[in-house]
């Protein structure tokens, strides 16, 4: 019985599932500090909290939008593919 060889993930998807991991955490961790905060009766302002949430948000925004844009690049018909491009040029995978 042959062997099935993994088929490892991109880079690209790598980074992007690392970067939602600490987008998480980053947003669950300010959730706990504004909890702590209110228990607490801090009674300031929050803005603060919101930023250390949403800045983050919207740079995911940004780097997700270049990623999908890369990913339609490579799959259509004049984009390249790293696999083919090995076809092609008579490399192995």
């Amino acid at each position: 019985m042959a062997e099935k060889k993994e088929k490892r993930k991109e880079f690209s998807k790598k980074i992007m599932e690392m970067e939602m991991r600490l987008l998480w955490i980053n947003t669950l961790g300010v959730l706990g500090l504004a909890y702590y905060c209110v228990h607490n009766s801090f009674d300031a302002a929050f803005p603060w909290l919101s930023a250390m949430v949403s800045l983050p948000w919207a740079a995911w925004g940004v780097s997700k939008t270049g990623y999908t844009m890369k990913s339609v690049k490579e799959n259509t018909s004049g984009g390249i593919v790293y696999e083919s491009a090995m076809r092609e040029e008579g490399g192995t995978e």
